[in-house]
């Protein structure tokens, strides 16, 4: 359940996720209404259900699932923003369906719990993995000043190696002349 209205807190908003359905349910506490409004929903994932979930700000992250008689192991994002579907192309280690994800808020990792494979068999799974892998918004300030600065390392090393790589090579073809 996601608060809509920060100042007030009264407004509130769920979304469902089923197969092809997707559903925002938005309540009003001061009016006492429920307003629905239909969401787009990916074609890869219309086919799945039983996928472990988490919601980071205003992205929801989908793990795994069961469809087509098989666990999957992609892993899609919904942004609540922008009604937009984006599927990874890093995916899970291994199929994997009815397992949950947890975010630890502290150190900014989900980890993907339980679940069952494509025999459906219990698993006793833990995977770890960074929230930045999948969101490079939520990017530490010092990840990103390294990435910058990385970056700016790179171009000015392209762009000095390339005047002098020149010179060498025509200084080269010219002793080689001169002396062959």
């Amino acid at each position: 359940m996601i608060k809509t209205n920060e100042e007030k807190n009264k407004n509130y908003q769920i979304m469902l996720f089923y197969k092809k359905i997707g559903l925002s349910i938005e309540y009003n506490e001061d009016n006492n209404t429920f307003q629905f409004h239909q969401l787009p929903v990916c074609d890869d994932i219309a086919q799945l259900y039983a996928y472990a979930y988490l919601c980071i700000n205003d992205v929801i992250f989908f793990f795994g699932g069961f469809g087509d008689k098989a666990a999957s192991k992609s892993v899609h994002k919904y942004s609540i923003r922008e009604k937009k579907w984006m599927t990874f192309q890093n995916t899970l280690p291994n199929p994997l369906f009815n397992c949950i994800a947890i975010l630890s808020e502290e150190d900014n990792y989900i980890h993907i719990i339980g679940g069952k494979n494509n025999n459906c068999a219990i698993l006793l799974t833990h995977m770890k993995t960074k929230v930045s892998l999948w969101d490079h918004s939520l990017l530490s300030k010092n990840e990103i000043k390294y990435i910058i600065q990385n970056w700016i390392r790179i171009s000015e090393i392209n762009f000095g190696w390339i005047d002098d790589f020149d010179k060498i090579i025509i200084k080269y073809s010219r002793w080689n002349k001169e002396h062959n």
